[in-house]
C-alpha cells in the first residue's frame, strides 16, 4: 500500500501574496521592453559596451541587461526601468498531520481526495467531465516557484521538455522536506491527473508547462517574470496562470511607473499571439480603485485578475454556499475581472469542532474551508496540503479557461476572456461587481 500524506499550511490565508511596497532595485540590472522587436543592434551594442545580457527574447522586444548606462538602451520605442527584486509570495509553514462523475463530498471517486475538492463543485468540473471536456488538447503555463517534478499526481501531465527555470536556481523545488511548495499546490488545481491517486484538476487532461520565476522562498525579479510570460507565450502556451504579485505605485514624479508599462507591452505581446494571462489580485483586503498603488501583474492592461470566493463551515454543512468573499482578497471593479474558489478560514462559529468527510476524520472543521491540492513528497512520499489565497483561486479560474478552450470553439484571449464572464455566476451587486467581478468562474455545465 502506498504511503501518502495530508498537511495543514497554518497562516498561510492572506499572505499567499506579499503585497507590501517594499521592493530592492537590482543594482545595475534593467528592464528593457518595447512595443516592437528590439532594435537589431541590441546585442551588438551590448557586447561593445561590455555589457551583460540576460534575459533575450528579440522579437519580443524584451531583454534584461546589466549596465551603468542605461540610457544607451531607451528610444522612443524602448521603456528602460531599473529591475526590482522583492517577495511575490510568502511560502506558509507546513505542519505533517495524521493522514469522477459526482460532486464533493459524495462522488465515492478512487482518487481518494477528490471529495475534499469542494472547489470543484462551485466551478462545475464534474459536470463539464461528463460531457467529455476535461481541458485536453490545452497547454496551461503555470508560472510560479519551484515544481515537485516527481508529484505522481501531476507527472502525468507535465511537458517536461518545456518546462523551464527563469531564476538560475533550478526547476525542481529545492527545500527538501518542506511539502509547501506553492507552485506545484497552484499547478495541481489546474490539471492534477484523474488517475486513481489523490486529487483531481480542474482540467484533468490539459498540459502543463512549469515555469519557475520565483525562488523557492517567494522572491524574485520582475524581470524574470516577465520573461517567463514570454517564454510561455513563445512556448505556445493557451494560458499563463501566475499565483503571485506586489503593490507598485501607479505612478512616480516622472510619470507612470515604467515597471507598469513594460508588464503592458509584455501582456500585449501575449495577447497577440493568442495567450490568455490569468493572475491574482492579492491579499490585502485593499480596495484597489482607490489609492496610489497598481497590483502587478494582474493589473497589466489585458490580464485576467482573480479574486477568492469560499464557503463558511463546508466540512459541517457541505450543501451551504461556496461562493462568501473571502476576506482577504483585494477588490475593486477596475482590478477583479472574475473571482474564483480560494479558501477562507472563517473561524465562527464551530472553529474548535471536528469534522470527518471521506478519508479525513476528525480534523477541525475550519480546514475544510481551505483549498486543497498537491504538495512536494517528503521522504518519498506524495503529500496533498491545504491552502488559501488568491493564489489558490486563480489556477481554480485557469482550469475552468482550460475546459473552455478544449470544446474548440474559442480561439482568442477576447473570446475566452468573454466566455469566462459569459458563463461564470453573477453575485453581488448585479453586472461587474467590486468583489467578484463578473462573477464566480463556472465550466457552465
Amino acid at each position: 500500500m502506498q504511503t501518502w500524506k495530508l498537511v495543514l499550511v497554518l497562516g498561510a490565508v492572506g499572505c499567499t501574496e506579499q503585497v507590501s511596497t517594499d521592493s530592492q532595485s537590482v543594482a545595475s540590472k534593467y528592464i528593457v521592453s518595447c512595443s516592437s522587436a528590439l532594435p537589431a543592434n541590441f546585442a551588438s551594442k551590448a557586447a561593445q559596451r561590455g555589457d551583460a545580457i540576460g534575459h533575450f527574447f528579440p522579437d519580443a522586444g524584451f531583454a534584461t541587461v546589466s549596465t551603468t548606462s542605461p540610457s544607451a538602451y531607451a528610444s522612443g520605442a524602448c521603456t528602460v526601468v531599473q529591475d526590482v527584486w522583492r517577495q511575490w509570495l510568502e511560502p506558509g509553514q507546513a505542519y505533517a498531520v495524521p493522514a469522477a462523475a459526482a460532486n464533493p463530498p459524495n462522488s465515492n471517486d478512487d482518487d481518494f481526495l477528490f471529495d475534499l475538492q469542494w472547489g470543484h463543485d462551485a466551478v462545475n468540473a464534474p459536470e463539464a467531465w461528463m460531457h467529455g471536456v476535461r481541458g485536453q488538447g490545452v497547454r496551461v503555463a503555470v508560472l510560479d516557484t519551484g515544481f515537485d517534478l516527481t508529484q505522481p499526481d501531476l507527472a502525468p501531465n507535465i511537458n517536461y521538455a518545456l518546462s523551464r527555470d527563469m531564476t538560475g536556481e533550478g526547476l525542481q523545488w529545492t527545500r527538501v522536506g518542506d511539502p509547501f511548495s506553492h507552485g506545484t499546490h497552484t499547478s495541481g488545481t489546474i490539471a492534477a491527473a484523474d488517475n486513481g491517486l489523490g486529487t483531481i484538476g480542474v482540467a484533468p487532461n490539459a498540459e502543463l508547462v512549469l515555469v519557475k520565476v520565483l525562488y523557492d522562498e517567494g522572491y524574485g525579479t520582475f524581470g524574470d517574470i516577465l520573461a517567463g510570460v514570454i517564454y510561455a507565450t513563445n512556448s505556445r502556451a493557451r494560458i499563463v496562470s501566475m499565483s503571485l504579485g506586489g503593490m507598485f505605485p501607479k505612478y512616480l514624479d516622472t510619470g507612470p511607473n515604467k515597471l507598469t508599462v513594460a508588464a503592458n507591452q509584455v501582456a500585449m505581446y501575449a495577447r497577440q499571439r493568442g495567450t490568455t494571462i490569468i493572475a491574482a489580485v492579492g491579499n490585502a483586503n485593499t480596495d484597489l480603485d482607490q489609492g496610489p498603488m497598481i497590483n502587478l501583474p494582474s493589473d497589466a492592461t489585458g490580464v485576467i485578475g482573480v479574486a477568492a470566493t469560499a464557503p463558511h463551515d463546508w466540512g459541517l454543512n457541505p450543501s451551504g454556499s461556496l461562493d462568501y468573499r473571502a476576506g482577504y482578497s483585494n477588490y475593486g471593479r477596475s482590478a477583479v475581472d472574475v473571482a474564483g474558489p480560494g479558501g477562507d478560514v472563517y473561524r465562527e462559529p464551530n472553529f474548535d469542532q471536528l469534522c470527518s468527510i471521506g478519508v479525513v476524520q476528525n480534523f477541525p472543521c475550519f480546514v475544510f474551508d481551505l483549498v486543497l491540492s498537491t504538495g512536494a513528497s517528503v521522504d518519498g512520499a506524495p503529500v496533498w496540503f491545504w491552502g488559501a489565497g488568491t493564489s489558490m483561486a486563480t489556477p481554480h479560474a485557469a482550469g475552468v479557461a482550460a475546459l473552455i478552450l478544449s470544446e474548440g470553439n474559442v480561439t482568442t484571449p477576447a473570446q475566452l476572456e468573454q466566455a469566462l464572464r459569459t458563463r461564470a455566476t453573477d453575485l453581488g451587486q448585479p453586472g461587474n461587481d467590486p468583489f467578484y467581478g463578473g462573477g464566480r468562474v463556472s465550466s457552465g455545465y
